[in-house]
């Protein structure tokens, strides 16, 4: 079973966007880092260890991956991707002929597998395991002081093929639902106190 691990919302301004999640839901957000260059995050606890991860290009010039997400919110702010954290990322790896990049930044070290891209979700492993990763969680998701009391990420609305995006993902903990079309992360819903949020 592969876990979904966190969601990527690409915004143009991370205080303003975090200032509109706390204004429209009542989601609380904690300070992030810089996960590459050029890119810098905040983070939206949800679930322990789940997360929504708002993310904005800083400096585009400085990677790869800040220019192609200033691109992708040059319309506005919206979903970029997602990510899960797979039973054995090295398996999975041999299994796709694809090798695993390295990295971190202020918020840990992990390894991905696949791109950081707007088409398919990436595959992610950190360096502490996902049961030692709750507490820490938890004691984030009480920093954030929501307003809401999010939970657990209730499905995913997604773009694409839906046989090429199983044999991507393979079996994972939150339902999908194919949308058609482009392959793209169209919405994703989050359960709150307040009634399911619905994010585009």
């Amino acid at each position: 079973m592969n876990f979904l691990d966190h969601v990527l919302l690409g915004v143009r301004d991370l205080k303003a966007a975090a200032d509109r999640l706390h204004r429209e839901w009542g989601l609380g957000t904690v300070p992030g880092g810089t996960p590459v260059p050029g890119v810098a995050n905040v983070i939206v606890p949800l679930a322990p260890p789940v997360y929504l991860e708002l993310v904005a290009a800083t400096d585009p010039g400085a990677s790869e991956a800040a220019e192609r997400l200033a691109a992708f919110t040059a319309a506005g702010d919206r979903l970029f991707t997602w990510a899960m954290e797979p039973d054995g990322l090295d398996a999975r790896a041999a299994g796709s002929g694809m090798v695993p990049v390295s990295g971190g930044g202020d918020t840990g070290r992990w390894r991905l597998l696949g791109e950081v891209e707007q088409g398919r979700p990436f595959f992610i492993e950190y360096d502490i395991a996902r049961a030692g990763r709750i507490e820490g969680w938890r004691r984030a998701y009480d920093e954030a002081a929501h307003d809401c009391a999010p939970g657990r990420v209730t499905y995913l609305e997604v773009g694409g093929d839906e046989s090429e995006l199983r044999q991507w993902v393979g079996e994972v903990d939150v339902p999908l639902r194919m949308v058609g079309g482009e392959p793209r992360l169209a919405a994703a819903g989050i359960a709150t106190a307040r009634g399911e949020i619905l994010l585009r």
